[in-house]
């Protein structure tokens, strides 16, 4: 078993068979615009956004494996609970993003096999901080 790359809950992300080509990550801090009487608008600091990352992948089942895998991410969304994301920078150091929610899983299936499924899979999973504490910035 290749060294892990990412660990979304009990799903472990790792060179093959499940695998991912790219981690996008946004972030907000709200800063809305108040209009002040006579003067240019001012902005007041108002919280932050939902801060999505979403991971992209491509997968080849039939070459390599990794379709339960990846369909077994669609049942930890359906179960509706937090899970906890950690990314591995090397063998030895973890970079713990906190807990997260699944809230979209998106593919494409194409080169359609005999049994009617893709032997080619991109995919994208977008997550979402899961705020169990009053801390703010999550994320950071």
């Amino acid at each position: 078993m290749s060294l892990p790359l990412l660990a979304l809950g009990p799903h472990i992300f790792t060179i093959a068979p499940l695998n991912f080509q790219a981690i996008k990550r946004d972030t907000e801090a709200k800063w809305p615009s108040i209009a002040r009487f006579g003067a240019r608008p001012g902005r007041q600091f108002t919280g932050f956004g939902e801060d999505p990352i979403s991971i992209s992948g491509l997968l080849f089942p039939e070459e390599m494996g990794g379709r339960e895998a990846y369909e077994a991410i669609r049942a930890t969304q359906a179960a509706a609970q937090p899970v906890l994301m950690v990314g591995w920078a090397t063998a030895s150091a973890a970079r713990v993003f906190g807990k997260v929610v699944i809230l979209r899983i998106s593919d494409t299936q194409s080169i359609i096999s005999r049994e009617g499924q893709g032997r080619r899979v991109e995919y994208e999973i977008t997550v979402a901080p899961y705020p169990d504490s009053g801390r703010l910035g999550l994320f950071n």
